[in-house]
């Protein structure tokens, strides 16, 4: 099955680990964020609105269809407190640093509204 990488940006700052994906023109229902055994996996799917059989392409190069991404985590990263949200087309995961390991688990995260009216 063929899945596309959207761009992203994982850094660190002195209290988090942080990632950024570009994500335009996706739902953030279809977004799906999973974090186990020190691996964050983002997937979901980009639907293509503007798909018509009555359209003849000379140019198609934005990605749609299945996306993923596969980060490795620092042991460091607490994903039990993670936090998303997607604003602008640009989705924003932050995870608290923690001291000392807990153990594997895995977990989804929420992402927050952020509809401003």
């Amino acid at each position: 099955m063929y899945y596309f990488t959207p761009a992203s940006d994982m850094f660190e700052t002195a209290d988090s680990i942080v990632i950024y994906i570009e994500l335009a023109g996706v739902k953030k229902e279809d977004i799906n964020i999973e974090i186990g055994g020190g691996i964050i996996e983002i997937g979901g799917i980009k639907r293509c609105a503007v798909i018509n059989e009555e359209y003849n392409f000379q140019r198609m190069e934005r990605p749609f269809g299945l996306f993923k991404r596969r980060f490795n985590l620092p042991s460091s990263a607490d994903w039990n407190t993670a936090r998303a949200s997607f604003e602008g087309g640009l989705l924003e995961i932050i995870m608290p640093k923690r001291t000392g390991n807990k153990g594997f688990r895995i977990s989804c995260i929420e992402i927050d509204d952020q509809d401003k009216g």
